[in-house]
């Protein structure tokens, strides 16, 4: 069997994936500057950073390839690693991915997601807003907890400098199955920008649509994740 891999997006931590985890075994890791590698992170730190970071820690693993699944953020530093080290990775399994073109956000809108760090109302209003399924309360408290102890200097580089890149040009030659879960009622990453800046890049990738669920379907939807993530293992 593969093993499984799984990767937060910005201002989680491995414990997005906690609903997703009592139905499958698979390694939920952090990225720099967030959960348990905050001290990691760094001011200005770019895609490249965190795909880099990611690669050691599979490296160190040991027993890859691997297929990885990743939310958010963490779907763009996927595709980089995927890029950068093919050989450590035997498929993706994108959900509700940051496109690997400039993510479309305007000023205000960065300005409120960079001022949000540290601030345990502005994180509870973040997380109402981006969400349409109520998340259980401990796994909503969670969500703080990860907001208020994220690095600051990795919490601003996101809207800042991250979000920002175009890494398409990096990613030529991507040549794995891809497979994207999306919902149609996303609030933050819209299904436009997956169909135009996402699946139209991979005419092969599968595309999963869902509706009801805002964008931290992890929590918002754990089932149909964990479904997904079953049918992709399953598959020849």
């Amino acid at each position: 069997m593969t093993p499984l891999v799984l990767v937060h997006g910005f201002g989680t931590s491995r414990h997005v994936w906690r609903r997703v985890l009592e139905g499958l075994e698979a390694q939920a890791v952090d990225l720099p500057g967030f959960g348990d590698a905050a001290d990691a992170g760094k001011a200005g730190q770019t895609v490249e950073d965190m795909a880099q970071a990611l690669a050691g820690a599979l490296r160190e693993a040991g027993g890859g390839p691997y297929r990885v699944a990743a939310h958010s953020m963490g779907g763009k530093v996927a595709l980089r690693l995927a890029a950068r080290h093919p050989e450590l990775i035997s498929e993706l399994v994108l959900i509700a991915p940051s496109p690997p073109t400039p993510e479309p956000m305007d000023p205000p809108a960065r300005a409120t997601l960079r001022a949000a760090h540290g601030d345990r109302a502005a994180l509870g209003t973040q997380y109402h807003d981006i969400t349409r399924q109520p998340v259980p309360e401990q796994d909503f408290a969670h969500l703080i907890s990860d907001g208020l102890r994220a690095s600051h200097d990795a919490w601003v580089a996101w809207p800042d400098v991250g979000s920002r890149e175009d890494i398409s040009g990096q990613l030529g030659g991507l040549d794995l199955p891809i497979t994207v879960l999306y919902s149609e009622d996303d609030p933050a990453i819209s299904p436009g920008t997956i169909r135009a800046e996402v699946l139209a890049r991979w005419p092969q990738a599968r595309a999963v649509a869902i509706r009801g669920s805002g964008h931290l379907i992890p929590l918002e939807d754990p089932q149909a994740v964990l479904e997904l993530l079953q049918a992709t293992e399953e598959r020849p």
